[in-house]
Protein backbone atom coordinates (compact mmCIF):
# COMPACT_ATOMS: atom_id res chain seq x y z
CA UNK A 1 0.00 0.00 0.00
CA UNK A 2 1.27 3.53 -1.23
CA UNK A 3 1.95 5.99 1.64
CA UNK A 4 -0.49 8.75 2.38
CA UNK A 5 0.67 11.73 0.30
CA UNK A 6 0.34 14.78 2.51
CA UNK A 7 1.60 18.56 1.09
CA UNK A 8 4.15 21.05 2.95
CA UNK A 9 3.21 20.81 7.15
CA UNK A 10 4.81 24.27 7.37
CA UNK A 11 4.14 27.86 6.32
CA UNK A 12 6.39 28.95 3.80
CA UNK A 13 6.86 32.65 4.73
CA UNK A 14 6.19 33.18 8.69
CA UNK A 15 7.31 35.68 11.44
CA UNK A 16 6.72 33.92 14.96
CA UNK A 17 7.92 35.64 17.85
CA UNK A 18 10.58 33.08 20.43
CA UNK A 19 8.80 31.36 22.96
CA UNK A 20 9.13 28.44 25.38
CA UNK A 21 5.24 27.90 26.35
CA UNK A 22 2.10 27.41 24.22
CA UNK A 23 -1.25 26.37 25.34
CA UNK A 24 -1.73 25.28 22.03
CA UNK A 25 -1.82 21.62 22.46
CA UNK A 26 -4.85 21.86 24.90
CA UNK A 27 -6.77 23.71 22.63
CA UNK A 28 -5.70 20.76 20.15
CA UNK A 29 -6.54 17.89 22.08
CA UNK A 30 -9.94 19.76 23.70
CA UNK A 31 -10.73 19.78 19.63
CA UNK A 32 -9.36 16.48 18.77
CA UNK A 33 -12.29 15.21 21.80
CA UNK A 34 -15.10 15.78 19.15
CA UNK A 35 -13.78 12.85 17.14
CA UNK A 36 -12.53 15.32 14.26
CA UNK A 37 -8.49 14.96 14.27
CA UNK A 38 -6.39 18.73 13.92
CA UNK A 39 -3.84 18.33 10.56
CA UNK A 40 -0.24 18.45 11.54
CA UNK A 41 -0.02 21.79 10.17
CA UNK A 42 -2.56 22.77 12.58
CA UNK A 43 -1.58 21.63 15.45
CA UNK A 44 1.95 23.05 14.68
CA UNK A 45 0.44 26.20 14.29
CA UNK A 46 -1.72 26.47 17.42
CA UNK A 47 1.26 26.48 19.10
CA UNK A 48 2.29 29.31 17.89
CA UNK A 49 -0.83 31.35 17.84
CA UNK A 50 -0.96 30.67 21.52
CA UNK A 51 2.73 30.97 22.96
CA UNK A 52 2.79 32.51 26.01
CA UNK A 53 5.57 34.45 27.79
CA UNK A 54 6.84 33.87 31.46
CA UNK A 55 3.58 36.09 32.86
CA UNK A 56 1.37 33.64 31.38
CA UNK A 57 0.05 36.35 28.65
CA UNK A 58 0.25 35.81 24.67
CA UNK A 59 3.44 36.14 23.25
CA UNK A 60 1.37 37.35 20.03
CA UNK A 61 -1.19 39.80 20.82
CA UNK A 62 -2.20 39.54 17.15
CA UNK A 63 -1.71 36.47 15.15
CA UNK A 64 -3.02 36.52 11.21
CA UNK A 65 -2.41 33.77 8.40
CA UNK A 66 -3.62 33.28 4.60
CA UNK A 67 -4.07 29.93 3.24
CA UNK A 68 -6.48 29.26 0.25
CA UNK A 69 -9.89 28.31 0.73
CA UNK A 70 -10.73 24.73 1.14
CA UNK A 71 -8.25 23.99 3.48
CA UNK A 72 -8.88 24.13 6.70
CA UNK A 73 -7.74 27.40 7.74
CA UNK A 74 -10.67 28.74 10.00
CA UNK A 75 -10.35 25.39 11.93
CA UNK A 76 -7.82 27.31 14.19
CA UNK A 77 -10.79 29.96 15.06
CA UNK A 78 -12.83 27.20 16.24
CA UNK A 79 -10.30 25.53 17.95
CA UNK A 80 -9.28 28.82 19.66
CA UNK A 81 -12.68 30.11 20.26
CA UNK A 82 -13.76 26.52 22.35
CA UNK A 83 -10.70 27.01 24.38
CA UNK A 84 -11.25 30.17 25.18
CA UNK A 85 -15.34 29.52 25.68
CA UNK A 86 -13.90 27.00 28.29
CA UNK A 87 -11.72 28.90 30.20
CA UNK A 88 -13.53 31.90 30.81
CA UNK A 89 -12.76 34.25 28.09
CA UNK A 90 -14.76 36.50 26.39
CA UNK A 91 -15.32 36.36 22.36
CA UNK A 92 -16.03 38.56 19.84
CA UNK A 93 -15.65 36.40 16.21
CA UNK A 94 -16.61 38.43 13.22
CA UNK A 95 -17.15 37.61 9.70
CA UNK A 96 -18.04 39.48 6.52
CA UNK A 97 -20.50 37.32 5.31
CA UNK A 98 -24.05 36.74 7.66
CA UNK A 99 -23.55 32.80 6.02
CA UNK A 100 -19.50 32.65 7.41
CA UNK A 101 -20.44 33.75 11.06
CA UNK A 102 -23.66 31.53 10.99
CA UNK A 103 -21.72 28.72 9.61
CA UNK A 104 -18.94 28.99 12.64
CA UNK A 105 -21.62 29.52 15.21
CA UNK A 106 -23.45 26.20 13.98
CA UNK A 107 -20.18 24.17 13.59
CA UNK A 108 -18.74 25.16 17.36
CA UNK A 109 -22.59 23.55 18.81
CA UNK A 110 -21.85 20.72 16.88
CA UNK A 111 -18.27 20.07 18.13
CA UNK A 112 -19.30 20.44 21.28
CA UNK A 113 -22.13 18.15 21.40
CA UNK A 114 -19.70 15.58 20.03
CA UNK A 115 -17.64 16.05 23.43
CA UNK A 116 -20.59 15.27 25.40
CA UNK A 117 -21.30 18.78 26.08
CA UNK A 118 -25.18 19.59 26.64
CA UNK A 119 -27.02 22.74 26.21
CA UNK A 120 -28.99 24.03 28.70
CA UNK A 121 -26.83 22.12 30.84
CA UNK A 122 -23.13 22.96 30.14
CA UNK A 123 -24.27 25.84 28.00
CA UNK A 124 -26.68 28.26 26.69
CA UNK A 125 -27.14 29.11 22.90
CA UNK A 126 -28.58 32.02 21.13
CA UNK A 127 -29.69 32.80 17.19
CA UNK A 128 -30.66 35.21 15.78
CA UNK A 129 -29.72 35.62 11.91
CA UNK A 130 -26.06 37.43 11.62
CA UNK A 131 -26.57 37.87 15.96
CA UNK A 132 -25.74 34.16 17.67
CA UNK A 133 -24.29 33.79 20.95
CA UNK A 134 -23.26 30.94 23.03
CA UNK A 135 -22.38 31.19 27.05
CA UNK A 136 -20.69 28.81 29.10
CA UNK A 137 -23.11 27.72 32.08
CA UNK A 138 -20.44 26.69 34.68
CA UNK A 139 -17.91 29.83 33.59
CA UNK A 140 -17.67 33.16 32.58
CA UNK A 141 -16.85 32.38 29.37
CA UNK A 142 -19.09 33.83 25.85
CA UNK A 143 -18.69 34.05 22.24
CA UNK A 144 -20.89 36.42 19.96
CA UNK A 145 -20.88 35.93 16.48
CA UNK A 146 -21.65 38.93 14.17
CA UNK A 147 -21.12 40.42 10.86
CA UNK A 148 -18.89 43.46 10.38
CA UNK A 149 -19.89 47.00 10.33
CA UNK A 150 -18.33 50.20 11.04
CA UNK A 151 -20.18 50.57 14.41
CA UNK A 152 -20.10 46.78 15.11
CA UNK A 153 -18.66 45.61 18.59
CA UNK A 154 -18.65 49.93 19.87
CA UNK A 155 -19.01 49.82 23.67
CA UNK A 156 -18.26 45.84 24.26
CA UNK A 157 -15.48 44.42 25.76
CA UNK A 158 -13.81 41.30 25.12
CA UNK A 159 -10.48 39.06 25.71
CA UNK A 160 -10.31 37.59 22.33
CA UNK A 161 -11.22 39.42 18.92
CA UNK A 162 -11.48 37.10 15.18
CA UNK A 163 -11.87 38.54 12.27
CA UNK A 164 -12.61 35.78 9.39
CA UNK A 165 -12.46 36.48 6.18
CA UNK A 166 -10.04 38.91 6.64
CA UNK A 167 -9.29 39.87 3.22
CA UNK A 168 -12.68 42.21 3.56
CA UNK A 169 -11.70 43.54 6.45
CA UNK A 170 -11.81 47.41 5.99
CA UNK A 171 -10.03 50.25 8.01
CA UNK A 172 -14.00 52.06 8.93
CA UNK A 173 -14.04 48.27 10.24
CA UNK A 174 -11.16 48.19 12.29
CA UNK A 175 -11.37 51.57 13.95
CA UNK A 176 -14.96 50.29 15.18
CA UNK A 177 -13.48 46.73 16.80
CA UNK A 178 -9.81 47.75 17.71
CA UNK A 179 -10.63 49.14 21.26
CA UNK A 180 -13.30 46.58 21.88
CA UNK A 181 -10.30 44.25 23.45
CA UNK A 182 -7.81 46.95 24.56
CA UNK A 183 -9.89 46.31 28.72
CA UNK A 184 -8.70 42.84 28.85
CA UNK A 185 -5.46 42.42 30.88
CA UNK A 186 -4.36 39.73 28.01
CA UNK A 187 -5.83 40.59 24.73
CA UNK A 188 -5.75 38.91 21.38
CA UNK A 189 -7.10 39.84 17.89
CA UNK A 190 -6.99 36.87 15.39
CA UNK A 191 -7.13 37.65 11.54
CA UNK A 192 -7.90 34.27 9.04
CA UNK A 193 -8.22 35.17 5.18
CA UNK A 194 -7.78 33.91 1.70
CA UNK A 195 -5.24 35.40 -0.22
CA UNK A 196 -6.77 38.66 -1.43
CA UNK A 197 -8.08 39.00 -5.43
CA UNK A 198 -8.62 42.05 -7.60
CA UNK A 199 -12.28 42.28 -5.84
CA UNK A 200 -11.47 41.99 -2.06
CA UNK A 201 -13.02 45.24 -0.58
CA UNK A 202 -10.02 45.33 2.78
CA UNK A 203 -7.26 47.09 3.26
CA UNK A 204 -6.09 46.08 6.74
CA UNK A 205 -4.71 42.37 6.04
CA UNK A 206 -2.36 43.48 3.31
CA UNK A 207 -1.15 46.15 5.61
CA UNK A 208 -1.26 43.78 8.60
CA UNK A 209 1.37 41.57 6.63
CA UNK A 210 3.87 44.11 5.83
CA UNK A 211 3.63 45.60 9.03
CA UNK A 212 4.22 42.74 10.62
CA UNK A 213 7.32 41.54 8.56
CA UNK A 214 8.99 44.45 8.58
CA UNK A 215 8.91 44.85 12.23
CA UNK A 216 6.48 47.39 12.56
CA UNK A 217 3.59 45.62 14.21
CA UNK A 218 4.65 44.87 17.32
CA UNK A 219 3.75 41.58 19.51
CA UNK A 220 2.79 40.09 15.63
CA UNK A 221 2.82 36.81 14.16
CA UNK A 222 2.32 35.99 10.43
CA UNK A 223 1.86 32.69 8.87
CA UNK A 224 1.39 31.95 5.15
CA UNK A 225 2.14 30.12 1.43
CA UNK A 226 3.85 31.82 -1.29
CA UNK A 227 0.13 31.72 -2.98
CA UNK A 228 -0.36 34.59 -0.64
CA UNK A 229 2.71 36.82 -1.93
CA UNK A 230 1.49 35.62 -5.66
CA UNK A 231 -2.19 36.97 -5.15
CA UNK A 232 -0.53 40.04 -4.36
CA UNK A 233 1.18 40.40 -7.31
CA UNK A 234 -1.28 39.46 -9.42
CA UNK A 235 -3.74 42.41 -7.67
CA UNK A 236 -1.49 45.28 -8.74
CA UNK A 237 -1.10 43.60 -12.19
CA UNK A 238 -4.25 43.62 -12.46
CA UNK A 239 -4.91 47.10 -10.60
CA UNK A 240 -2.21 48.49 -13.16
CA UNK A 241 -3.91 46.95 -16.20
CA UNK A 242 -7.78 48.44 -15.23
CA UNK A 243 -6.26 51.98 -14.35
CA UNK A 244 -4.67 51.86 -17.90
CA UNK A 245 -7.24 50.54 -19.59
CA UNK A 246 -9.06 53.11 -17.77
CA UNK A 247 -6.80 55.74 -18.88
CA UNK A 248 -6.43 54.43 -22.40
CA UNK A 249 -10.33 54.48 -22.88
CA UNK A 250 -10.35 58.01 -21.82
CA UNK A 251 -7.89 58.79 -24.96
CA UNK A 252 -9.20 60.34 -28.05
Amino acid sequence: MEDKRTGRQTPTLSLVLPYTESLGSEAVELYNRSGRTAQDWQALMMEDIMAVNPDGLWTHMKFGWSIPRRNGKSELLIMRSIWALMHGERVLYTAHRVTTSHNAWEKILSLLGKMGYQDDVDYNSYSTRGCERIDDLHGEGLINFRTRSSKSGLGEGYDLLVIDEAQEYTTDQESALKYVVTDSRNPQTLMCGTPPTVVSSGDVFLKYRRDTLTGKEEDAGWASGEDYALAVKSVIVQAVCRGLGEVLGDAP
